[in-house]
């Protein structure tokens, strides 16, 4: 079922290549083009837009519409003192393509110049030619040409591109057709239909409109085609698959991406969730990262949220050979998080030991095992507060967001298991759950209020909290007591938690928070979504509103004025483009909106058990 559900989402045109959003490209043939400009009065070239490139004086990408399919794209992008719009359609046929390209603004006094340069992605066994104002492929499947319906040729033999192309001066919207017979005014009738359409598919969350669109046209311009494994994946940044060879997974990243996509295309959803699970180590577990030249970290995890994201997936639309192909990968992870990062009675993150040919950092450390938790820098994690023992391979520290996690998957693989009629392994699953649920007791902090850390070997409470602390909600582990003196003393307390902006990384109150540095002090959507997925389970019906409107509101704000999707959010602020390692474009800023997203009842009951 997999196979042919790959192919029909790796099929038609779509912006399928990661290193340029203005690249629109044809699968399976893989061909297609690549829109850059030319300016004249610095003599520059763009070639390859991105949004939220640091360089000085870099272009501003500001992303428009994108339905999954591809079926309409809109971009805007400013650079040099210039503005450029571009949009793109399918033809009705769904086979043809078209875009119209503008310069909508010009402080120069230079006209620019669009370069519409023939591609051939991936080393494909095809050939480009130029044939007047056409170009033309052609390969053992057969032709196909793009024309230029409207627009001048202006010959520059100096433009840096070295494959034939068409250069056309922007003094007037130009025009390009797969199909040479359609006028301008027709193409304009196609585009604004195409775009109604596109337009319509957010009318359906009304008052979430914005914030449904802010998520998902980050997923969908992250949406790219990986020729290695052949397959259809959307990552947590373009610019980060840039810097990986070509792409870039990470474990709970990929796992929240896939969830997201699935709200609006099951299909995408499920391959998103299958292909993280298909970069499984021969050890049996989810890599941290996995990068597309090769290097894959072999000593470590990160948080285990796969069996709750593919319940929910298939919750949105039941598909039982998506589960059947999902449990056994999820079974042995599951496994080794058992058999790898048990210490003692509970559970604490880790780094393994391998012979690390890729010369990363962390390997076999406190940092690694920082790294396998996905918060890297956390105070939680210093070499001071969780130390490491290279015996165990693990943190001295037990700590309480593992725990509550593993206990969720457990809770989540057992449901799953269930359905598929793997009786024997469910009520292992079960037990297992029973057994790590009594044990997060002695996190328990009676004095503070709060479940905390343990450091190993005294069994101290560590003093360094985060919002983490509130996981034990998401694994059914806090009383009514418990969940009274944490929703009074830390969630709601200005000094820790709540505020304009919520939830810190790290509470107000803890030195680390001025740091505003990564996972010191900023906000993180997988928090935020994760806790509220605790407060949901729970029954605080309140403080998920609450979680939920501010959560939102955070998306918006820089959305809004830039059409950033921040990794990571000042917690003064509310800003993500205050400091340079937030990726303005990043995936999983989307839970900000899928949270509220679920506070209105579009993804039905989220914690209850499959029937």
């Amino acid at each position: 079922m997999y196979i042919d559900e790959k192919k029909h989402l790796l099929t038609g045109w779509n912006t399928w290549d990661t290193r340029s959003m203005t690249a629109h490209v044809l699968l399976p043939e893989g061909i297609g083009f690549n829109l850059g400009f030319q300016e004249y009065l610095t003599g520059q070239f763009l070639r390859n837009p991105l949004v939220g490139r640091k360089e000085a004086d870099c272009e501003n990408v500001f992303a428009g519409l994108h339905p999954y399919s591809g079926a309409y794209t809109e971009l805007e992008i400013q650079w040099k003192r210039l503005r450029f719009r571009i949009e793109t359609a399918h033809l009705a046929d769904g086979a043809g393509f078209l875009a119209r390209i503008a310069c909508i603004g010009n402080e120069t006094a230079f006209c620019p110049v669009l370069v519409i340069e023939g591609c051939i992605f991936w080393n494909r066994p095809f050939t480009c030619r130029r044939q007047g104002a056409r170009l033309i492929w052609e390969g053992k499947s057969g032709v196909m040409s793009l024309s230029l319906i409207r627009g001048k040729l202006h010959p520059d033999p100096n433009i840096p591109v070295n494959t034939p192309y068409l250069p056309v001066l922007l003094d007037e919207p130009v025009y390009l057709c797969t199909e040479p017979d359609y006028t301008p005014e027709q193409l304009d009738t196609i585009l604004y239909c195409a775009r109604s359409n596109a337009e319509a598919e957010a009318h359906r969350y009304g008052s979430l409109a914005k914030a449904w669109q802010a998520m998902q046209r980050c997923l969908a311009w992250n949406l790219i085609y990986e020729p290695q494994k052949d397959r259809a994946i959307s990552n947590v940044s373009r610019i980060w698959n840039c810097q990986r060879g070509g792409y870039g997974m990470f474990c709970w990243d990929n796992f929240f991406g896939s969830y997201m996509m699935a709200l609006d295309s099951p299909a995408l959803g499920r391959a998103g969730a299958l292909e993280i699970l298909n970069e499984c180590t021969p050890d049996g577990f989810v890599p941290n990262c996995s990068n597309g030249y090769g290097r894959k970290t072999f000593d470590r995890s990160q948080p285990p949220v796969g069996s709750m994201v593919v319940r929910e997936i298939y919750r949105l639309e039941p598909q039982k050979w998506f589960l059947e192909m999902a449990f056994g990968p999820l079974l042995c992870w599951n496994r080794w998080w058992a058999d790898n990062r048990m210490n003692g009675d509970l559970m604490s993150w880790g780094s393994n030991s391998y012979e690390n040919r890729w010369e990363m950092p962390g390997i076999h450390c406190a940092f690694g095992a920082a790294l396998e938790s996905g918060l890297d820098n956390s105070p939680m994690y210093s070499e001071e507060e969780a130390g490491f023992d290279p015996n165990t391979n693990m943190h001295n520290l037990w700590d309480v967001g593992l725990n509550s996690l593993y206990v969720y998957d457990c809770e989540a693989l057992a449901d799953i298991a269930a359905k598929l009629g793997h009786y024997k392994e469910s009520e292992e699953l079960k037990d297992l759950t029973l057994r790590i649920r009594e044990q997060m007791q002695r996190f328990w902090n009676e004095e503070r209020g709060m479940f905390c850390n343990i450091r190993l070997p005294d069994q101290t409470f560590s003093t360094r909290i985060s919002p983490t602390c509130f996981y034990p909600w998401l694994a059914g582990a806090a009383s009514e007591y418990q969940t009274d003196r944490m929703l009074k003393e830390h969630f709601y307390q200005p000094a820790e938690f709540w505020g304009t902006w919520i939830l810190p990384s790290t509470p107000r109150s803890d030195p680390s928070y001025a740091d505003n540095d990564y996972w010191r002090g900023r906000i993180w959507a997988p928090l935020n979504f994760l806790v509220y997925m605790g407060l949901r389970r729970i029954g605080a019906r309140e403080a998920c509103r609450d979680l939920a409107d501010k959560s939102c509101a955070l998306l918006m704000q820089e959305w809004e004025l830039h059409r950033h999707v921040h990794e990571n959010y000042n917690a003064e602020t509310g800003m993500g483009d205050d400091v340079s390692n937030s990726d303005a474009f990043y995936s999983w800023g989307g839970l900000l909106a899928m949270i509220a997203l679920q506070e209105q009842g579009y993804l039905g009951e989220v914690t209850a058990p499959l029937t």
